[in-house]
């Protein structure tokens, strides 16, 4: 490790450290600051209930013992840290204020207290809240911020009087108690112990963080600088005899050291598997190259059928398989098989199963029969007890009879006016019990028809959820696609599936064969 890198990290450690006490302090700050809000609120909420309380034994005609009364708001403000308690008499026509009663705390302005006198008149100072206090709303409050102070002021009405002339009290609203507090006094020492604190917490930090440096320095840069070395000159040597690095102790370096003496032993290895895993790619794509030179063309255009056909495997070489072929007497084979298992394994079942698929077809085997000796000779030679599904059918286009038989495969669909899903009843998939009999049936294609088959890849493709793409979606996507050719059906599916999947990987190979009747065959000459 070099020394700008060790740097680097102690300043990344300075500055998260800052950043972090910096949000910390400016959460306090905010909290203090609204708790402190919070509190005066409070204070001359309850300044004002009370004064407005004790005025009720007023008279706001005699103005000479609101004078008086003055010492008793001081006291109030004084007990309650408050700056100015005072009464006034609202003169709503002409948006004055009179002053009839005046006390303040240790914080009043000397300004404030020589014009606030009883009796005196605030040209044009009524303000909205203290209207509002007049007409009887209780604790109104203001937060008056200007460039002299910053002020929070409660209005509250004094509901009742004591009328000296008529003896007895009147419940009208005159006069209205105002208590104010001012918040920029009472933050300002708080700010200075603030400040004193916060600089005594980041000095701390950077001492904390700096003696942090010193032993990451002698306790990991230092020692991480020797296993540096000796690693280049490891890698200089190339392949060279390797001295191991010393273990000592047991923290973090000491097992670095044994890892990368680990590491060393491991690359030799390493190489060798690399090695074997290119000659085994290498085979893949031989085998890949093989299965694929065993498939017929995905595309066949003929005079009686057309033929289109897709495989998408799931690895390297997949276990699916499809067949065609025109046979001597015209007629065409068709065949969709699926192996159970992926991979190598599965790819070389497929190819002795297509083989022998091929065999007897061009032996002009019947379906059922062609499944019969299949079977018997899968299960002769399966030592892996793997099976195989298999759908083999012959179409006769003299006739327009198609003859099939299956053997455990999924059903396919004969697409006329819409799709319709083939009898399901079959035999047992290949490669397991011998001597097993197949049905046969025979169904009428007419010019234009086709025959769409598909492997459970198709129906089993998942989306990123794991959900299925399933047999509903697939005979929506034919019905939709009813009047499409082989190869608009096996496009429009697998346009379907890729849209499904959304790039999701899949468990199973994808393979699908269409078979179209072309017109002019024997149903025309009919």
């Amino acid at each position: 490790m070099r020394h700008s890198v060790f740097w680097k990290i102690i300043i990344v450690l300075l500055l998260i450290t800052t950043l972090a006490e910096s949000v910390v302090m400016f959460a306090l700050y905010q909290y203090t600051y609204n708790h402190a809000v919070k509190d005066a609120t409070e204070k001359i909420k309850f300044a004002a209930s009370s004064a407005a309380l004790a005025y009720e034994y007023y008279d706001p005609d005699m103005l000479d013992d609101f004078k008086e009364s003055g010492g008793y708001l001081s006291v109030v403000c004084r007990g309650l840290g408050i700056t100015y308690l005072y009464v006034i008499e609202p003169d709503v026509e002409h948006m004055d204020e009179i002053y009839l009663a005046t006390g303040w705390g240790e914080n009043a302005s000397e300004e404030f207290i020589n014009n606030r006198y009883t009796g005196y008149v605030a040209e044009g100072k009524l303000k909205e809240e203290q209207i509002r206090a007049l007409n009887g709303e209780t604790e109104v409050l203001l937060h008056e911020k200007n460039q002299y102070d910053d002020t929070l002021i409660c209005y509250t009405p004094i509901k009742r009087y004591y009328s000296t002339s008529e003896q007895k009290y009147v419940d009208k609203t005159k006069n209205i108690v105002c208590a104010e507090i001012s918040l920029s006094r009472i933050m300002e020492s708080f700010n200075t112990r603030f400040t004193h604190t916060a600089l005594i917490i980041l000095g701390v930090s950077v001492l904390i963080v700096v003696l942090t440096g010193v032993l990451l320095y002698f306790r990991v840069s230092k020692p991480l600088r020797r296993i540096s070395k000796r690693m280049k000159g490891f890698v200089s040597r190339q392949g060279d005899f390797f001295e191991p690095l010393p273990v000592k102790g047991r923290d973090e370096i000491a097992e670095m050291s044994d890892s990368f003496n680990s590491m060393a032993e491991e690359i030799d290895r390493f190489l060798m598997r690399m090695s074997e895993l290119n000659r085994q790619k290498a085979e893949l794509n031989i085998a890949r190259t093989i299965q694929r030179g065993l498939l017929e063309p995905q595309e066949y255009r003929g005079g009686d059928v057309s033929v289109t056909a897709c495989m998408l495997t799931a690895k390297d070489v997949g276990g699916d398989l499809y067949d065609y072929h025109v046979l001597a007497d015209g007629s065409v084979f068709v065949a969709i098989a699926d192996v159970s298992g992926k991979g190598v394994t599965a790819a070389l079942f497929m190819s002795r199963a297509i083989t022998m698929l091929n065999q007897y077809a061009q032996l002009g085997y019947s379906p059922a029969k062609i499944l019969y000796e299949y079977n018997n000779r899968l299960v002769g030679h399966n030592p892996n007890r793997m099976f195989i599904t298999t759908f083999v059918a012959v179409f006769n286009p003299q006739t327009g009879e198609l003859v099939y038989s299956n053997g455990g495969h999924n059903p396919p669909y004969i697409l006329s006016d819409a799709p319709v899903m083939l009898d399901q009843r079959g035999g047992a998939a290949a490669g397991v019990f011998p001597n097993v009999q197949y049905r046969e049936y025979t169904v009428q294609l007419r010019p234009g028809d086709r025959l769409f088959m598909f492997t459970d890849g198709v129906t089993e493709a998942q989306d990123r959820e794991g959900g299925f793409f399933g047999e509903e979606r697939l005979e929506a996507v034919l019905r939709s696609h009813a009047d499409s050719d082989a190869e608009g059906l096996v496009n429009a599916v697998k346009d379907a599936i890729n849209d499904f999947s959304n790039g999701a990987e899949q468990a199973d190979d994808i393979t699908m064969l269409a078979l179209q009747v072309n017109s002019g065959n024997r149903s025309d000459e009919e």
